[in-house]
């Protein structure tokens, strides 16, 4: 006959082991994130930005090159620059999360905001933002109905 205690005891200590397993792993997982370092060059290597943990601007660099363009041909290239880093930011998350923590839900909801917040860039475009689902506000209202109509 098995003691209850002793099954008691040992849920405990196995839910106690999954916890500072969970917590190891998220540890490490803040660790590797800090070291996020992605650069990305614009106007033929002739600007450099580099981002950090968060997609956060860390450095910005310029060759000489830079002499033959306009000021807004500068601010332009700084500018894509900086969205190509931050574009591939989630995806270096996703890496990180993935080998880290794992397919969890805390894991998907981090790599989703990054890439809310940093979308990918098209080529010769804007950055594209991904598809969200329609989302109801509430008006105050409890009908169906539009005001307009």
């Amino acid at each position: 006959m098995t003691d209850p205690l002793a099954n008691v005891q040992r849920l405990v200590d196995d839910w106690e082991r999954d916890a500072e397993q969970k917590a190891a792993r998220y540890e490490s997982m803040r660790q590797e994130v800090e070291r996020i370092s992605l650069t990305r060059s614009a106007a033929g290597g002739a600007v450099s930005v580099t981002v950090g943990p968060n997609g956060i601007p860390s450095d910005v660099s310029m060759t000489e090159a830079v002499s033959r363009l306009r000021p807004e041909q500068i601010a332009a290239a700084v500018m894509e620059a900086m969205r190509q880093a931050q574009a591939a930011y989630p995806a270096e998350l996703a890496r990180i999360v993935g080998e880290t923590v794992g397919d969890t839900a805390s894991g998907q909801h981090i790599v989703a905001t990054a890439e809310r917040n940093f979308p990918q860039v098209e080529p010769d475009g804007p950055p594209t933002a991904p598809p969200r689902r329609p989302r109801r506000d509430d008006d105050g209202d409890f009908t169906d109905e539009s005001y307009l109509g």
